[in-house]
């Protein structure tokens, strides 16, 4: 692949992965912690265009790799909508729940979907991964649409969609991490250990976040977790 049409990138994903970490380890809640987590999800965008070059060079006319990478693109969508939204809409979670929301929740899980069909055809671990990510996700969703909110609502899409970024924010640099340090193992086995294994981590991150910030919907901000004194 070119190097002109990755450098855009690899030099966007990185202040992206810088902001990340930033706006994680800032107190929660703080002004630090919110301004880094603006320009994180406002880098999100040149990021996203940043892969249409790599997509012409990758797709080559492949459909199945087209609904793969509009697939992920709305994945980067509802992770940072849900996110975004979430903290500015939690005195209004029908506002939470608008138009946009409803759109991206169908849009994703029609797309993971179809993934998961091209998964199946393909017999692709991976695109199968890939696939129940967005239609737990996408689903979680369209059945928040059907019950009201609960009372930490809002802290709860926070860090869905925080752990759903780090997994769109690091599976690639894992992956790059790897095949330069064991490029003798590089191939389709280790790209599938990196993705689905940065989602798997992803997911045990949510769980660690929602029981040590579980108090934060009181909205009280707090730091990072510190170990207890002695």
């Amino acid at each position: 692949m070119p190097t002109l049409n990755v450098a855009p990138h690899v030099i966007v994903g990185s202040l992206v992965l810088v902001f990340f970490w930033r706006t994680i380890l800032a107190v929660k809640g703080g002004a630090v912690h919110r301004r880094n987590g603006r320009r994180y999800l406002l880098f999100l965008l040149p990021l996203l265009l940043s892969v249409v070059p790599i997509s012409l060079t990758y797709v080559n006319g492949d459909p199945a790799r087209l609904v793969q990478l509009v697939y992920l693109s709305l994945v980067v969508a509802a992770a940072g909508w849900t996110a975004w939204r979430a903290v500015r809409d939690r005195d209004d979670p029908a506002r939470f729940r608008g138009p946009v929301f409803r759109a991206i929740a169908v849009a994703l899980t029609a797309a993971a979907l179809a993934l998961f069909a091209i998964g199946i055809v393909e017999r692709s671990v991976l695109s199968l991964g890939f696939a129940i990510m967005g239609i737990v996700y996408g689903g979680a969703m369209i059945g928040h649409l059907g019950r009201p909110p609960a009372q930490d609502w809002w802290l709860s899409w926070h860090l869905n969609g925080v752990s759903l970024l780090f997994a769109a924010t690091h599976a690639s640099f894992l992956g790059l991490t790897l095949r330069t340090l064991f490029p003798e193992q590089a191939g389709e086995t280790m790209h599938a250990f990196s993705q689905l294994g940065t989602i798997a981590f992803a997911w045990g991150l949510r769980q660690w976040l929602g029981w040590r910030y579980a108090h934060l919907a009181g909205g009280a901000p707090v730091g990072p977790a510190r170990p207890a004194a002695a």
